[in-house]
């Protein structure tokens, strides 16, 4: 059994949020920390304003480094590395840089050379910050989202982040369908040293997430010493059958964590499957467990972005991320290569002005 721990908090008002993370730790078994480095992970797709809710909200990361210097950590450090960031980004529109600099900790650069590590279950080699060597645990410090590729985005998800920026991007050829890109995230936690994890479901974000969807409120915080069940309970609140999120199904497959089945996650206090939020706007049906249709062809299956030329700013990120170079500015228009693109969604995730939609 694994413990996840539901916490009700209404608003972002430090005091009250790190009231709930406190209640929310002491009943979910969180290690011993004491005199360990720490790792503290928040979710930063891009940097957004936190009331974009794009980005784990910094009262919540705020709270999250208090908790762990008041255990003992002997260092603490936080980090992340957006897709669209070169070396040198520090989270100033987020406001998490700031409350790294208030709490006087460090921010680490992920992009700094990085190493190579072998991923189990996929098995081949990727490029992945190297603090993931020089740290004796992580904390997956989470956004509650809807992801229009991987449905939601939580806990596990959250550890993609470990790769430096540009290098993220290319995963997507490498593994265009649902299930082989939940393979490689759940190879990704196996060897991220997650041992705990805090979802912000203050605000959530529904519909067009991960990067313009929009703003939702839950009212809870959400943890425990499992990412994967983390996102159980996620999956669960926003109205999702888990087992039908192929980051989780796959995950329980492969027995990454100690947990088996869905059964296994137990809730100290509230339980996930009395908070369901019926309306939540979720992505697609998501009525398929085989997700995982022939490998070479699933991803032709998936609806193609449409892109807005009266919204679109020019801005060039999403052609730039593209991974299938399916992407050009023609006329002065975003033009799309429709036989070139593998429908992974980077485009959309990365527009800052959701010039960009996937019609379902």
């Amino acid at each position: 059994m694994s413990k996840v721990s539901i916490v009700e908090c209404k608003t972002y008002d430090f005091e009250e949020v790190k009231r709930a993370i406190s209640i929310a730790v002491s009943n979910s078994d969180f290690p011993d920390i004491t005199g360990k480095i720490v790792l503290i992970k928040p979710n930063i797709l891009s940097d957004a304003p936190p009331e974009k809710c794009v980005t784990t909200h910094p009262m919540v990361l705020k709270a999250v480094i208090q908790m762990v210097k008041e255990k003992g950590a002997k260092k603490v450090l936080v980090g992340d590395s957006p897709a669209i960031e070169n070396r040198g980004f520090k989270p100033n529109g987020s406001k998490i840089y700031q409350i790294c600099e208030e709490e006087n900790v460090e921010w680490v650069d992920f992009t700094i050379d990085p190493i190579t590590k072998t991923l189990p279950i996929v098995n081949h080699k990727v490029t992945i910050a190297k603090i993931i060597d020089e740290v004796d645990l992580c904390i997956s410090v989470a956004k509650f989202k809807t992801h229009e590729f991987m449905y939601s985005t939580g806990a596990m998800k959250n550890m993609f982040g470990l790769m430096p920026s540009r290098k993220k991007s290319a995963q997507h050829v490498r593994h265009p369908s649902r299930v082989s890109f939940a393979q490689f995230i759940t190879g990704i936690v196996s060897i991220s040293k997650v041992e705990y994890a805090i979802m912000d479901a203050v605000i959530g974000m529904e519909g067009p997430g991960p990067g313009n969807g929009y703003p939702r409120e839950v009212g809870k915080i959400i943890a425990g010493n499992d990412p994967l069940a983390v996102d159980i309970a996620q999956a669960i609140i926003m109205g999702y059958d888990p087992i039908k999120i192929p980051i989780i199904k796959c995950g329980l497959e492969n027995h990454i964590t100690s947990i088996a089945k869905i059964e296994d996650v137990e809730y100290p206090l509230f339980n996930a499957n009395d908070l369901i939020i019926k309306d939540y706007k979720r992505i697609g049906k998501n009525t398929s467990s085989n997700v995982d249709e022939d490998e070479e062809t699933e991803y032709k299956k998936r609806p193609a972005p449409k892109f807005d030329d009266d919204i679109c700013i020019h801005c060039l990120k999403c052609i730039n991320i593209c991974p299938a170079n399916a992407l050009s500015l023609i006329d002065g228009k975003v033009t799309i290569n429709e036989d070139k693109c593998i429908r992974c969604y980077c485009c959309h995730e990365v527009c800052p002005v959701n010039a960009i939609t996937i019609k379902h």
